[in-house]
């Protein structure tokens, strides 16, 4: 089987998943990606330097059809679109020889384009867009995915959904359910991040020590960017209402526009712990998940899945989440955590003071969470994909 996977950039948690697909023997996998971002790119919403802290490109074949340049969005600039579409046409038709099977990752004008002339040089393909029909009031964006998918059922073979949400935002615009497979993401585990558990343990001493944080310091944890979308506000404001008992801190790991806001708050709350570490690499970021007892992601519409939620799982965290991020059903129906209406603060607030003081409760959704991360790990979803690609029983 020779299978090939178009994305437009490298994606931290998709690199432990294409190692995994690569080790596969029936399997001659290679990853196509529109740009190649340096190990230490900027991330305009974040407002910081991002260190992708793993290796971008070993362990599996891949190949970029251009660099991005320093401080560029040039990959989803509009006259950029249409010259990506032009390269990745002439690719695929030089390399047909080379691939049976296309998984496109991603609803961009390019991957539209390249899907329909994949269909004229006869390959099966594959959609993956983690899409949903939350907060999708756009009129004309609705008529013309509706256009899109139902035109797509003629010449596209599968649609490879995330999560329930996903499979019913493929319904909704047409898609013929028999086409629908759930192929959950994979997360970034920490095995792959760290060489060894000494480098784990290195890295949580460092974090404890530069932070001062107590030991068996019970946390709430935020992590993200400080951006309208995520609403960290929100979450702040939650907590200094809230009669969490002191016992609990709120830790805010992140940057962005709201940063200056975000430290505003905190300058003028006395009584609550709260403590901001500001912009964390993957490293640390997995480290605090570890220090953590409760992850809160309290995001508006436009939270298209909610990957800190995916990767806090295997630390054995409880989680919180608003009913507008793409997993809040999985939350429910895994009993992973608590989910609160996005428009009502008083809702999150009594979930927190809930979920903190209800010990069984707290313990009984880290389990699951722990439990749930099995499921996700990249060597199991490599298995699903590599069956499903042979027709086989998942």
């Amino acid at each position: 089987m020779k299978f090939l996977f178009i994305c437009s950039h490298q994606i931290q948690n998709l690199i432990p998943l294409f190692v995994e697909l690569e080790k596969k023997k029936d399997l001659d996998f290679k990853v196509l990606y529109w740009e190649k971002l340096d190990a230490f790119h900027f991330d305009h919403e974040f407002n910081s330097k991002i260190n992708f802290n793993v290796n971008r490109f070993e362990g599996y074949r891949s190949h970029c059809l251009s660099k991005r340049k320093e401080n560029s969005n040039s990959i989803f600039s509009f006259f950029n679109k249409f010259y990506v579409t032009l390269k990745l046409l002439i690719y695929l038709f030089k390399e047909r020889q080379n691939y049976e099977t296309v998984l496109i990752y991603g609803y961009y004008f390019p991957h539209i384009i390249s899907s329909i002339f994949l269909k004229f040089l006869k390959k099966k393909i594959i959609i993956r867009s983690i899409s949903y029909n939350l907060g999708n009031k756009n009129f004309a964006k609705k008529i013309l995915r509706n256009i899109y998918y139902r035109f797509s059922n003629i010449f596209i073979d599968e649609f490879w959904s995330v999560c329930k949400l996903n499979t019913d935002f493929f319904k909704t615009f047409g898609v013929n359910q028999k086409k629908i497979y759930l192929v959950e993401s994979s997360q970034l585990n920490k095995n792959f991040v760290f060489i060894n558990e000494n480098d784990f343990m290195n890295q949580r001493e460092k974090i404890i020590s530069q932070n001062k944080i107590l030991p068996k310091q019970k946390i709430i944890l935020f992590a993200g960017k400080l951006i309208k979308k995520k609403r960290p506000l929100l979450l702040l404001e939650a907590f200094i209402e809230s009669k969490i008992s002191n016992e609990w801190l709120l830790l805010i790991s992140g940057d962005g526009y709201y940063r200056d806001k975000v430290l505003d708050i905190i300058d003028r709350n006395k009584k609550k712990n709260i403590l901001f570490v500001g912009f964390q690499n993957i490293r640390e970021i997995l480290t605090l998940y570890s220090l953590s007892d409760i992850i809160v992601l309290p995001s508006d519409y436009g939270e298209t899945h909610g990957n800190v939620l995916l990767e806090a799982t295997q630390f054995n965290c409880a989680l919180v989440a608003s009913d507008r991020v793409g997993l809040y059903p999985e939350l429910i129906n895994n009993n992973l955590g608590l989910v609160f209406d996005a428009e009502k603060k008083s809702e999150l607030i009594k979930k927190l003071e809930h979920l903190t003081n209800d010990k069984n409760l707290l313990e009984k959704l880290k389990k699951n969470s722990l439990e749930y991360s099995k499921k996700i790990q990249p060597e199991y979803i490599a298995n699903k994909i590599f069956k499903l690609l042979n027709k086989n029983e998942i």
